[in-house]
């Protein structure tokens, strides 16, 4: 209960912890760490609601493209147009189309290597 309140507070009201603390009548320490709890109570509903709404999209999915797929098979053109699609919302959903960081280091000695390839392409060429 004291959890729900001091989110509350925080939140809705914007008070500082201090406030909440006096007008809870207990100490800032607690305040904190009732916040802290509270908001990863919150955090771990939100998670948990998140992962459940993606897996009935899925099933969703599944169902529909299970039941594009005897029309596929027999060639109907509009029915692979609407898998094509399908599938994309599938990809989207599971994340797939994220963009992925690589850290690339170029050394010296790769340059050398690439600029020597160019080099052998460009007398290959002028033979």
């Amino acid at each position: 209960m004291r959890q729900h309140e001091v989110v509350r507070l925080r939140t809705q009201e914007r008070l500082g912890f201090r406030e909440i603390a006096a007008r809870l009548d207990c100490d800032v320490k607690n305040v904190y760490g009732a916040w802290k709890r509270g908001v990863a109570a919150l955090a771990e509903q939100a998670a948990k609601a998140h992962g459940e709404y993606l897996g009935e999209q899925l099933a969703n999915l599944d169902i529909a493209i299970n039941s594009l797929m005897p029309k596929v098979i027999k060639g109907d053109v509009r029915a692979v147009e609407g898998l094509v699609r399908l599938f994309d919302h599938q990809a989207k959903l599971l994340g797939l189309y994220a963009p992925v960081k690589a850290n690339v280091t170029v050394t010296d000695e790769m340059t050398a290597r690439v600029k020597a390839l160019a080099d052998e392409i460009a007398a290959l060429d002028g033979a």
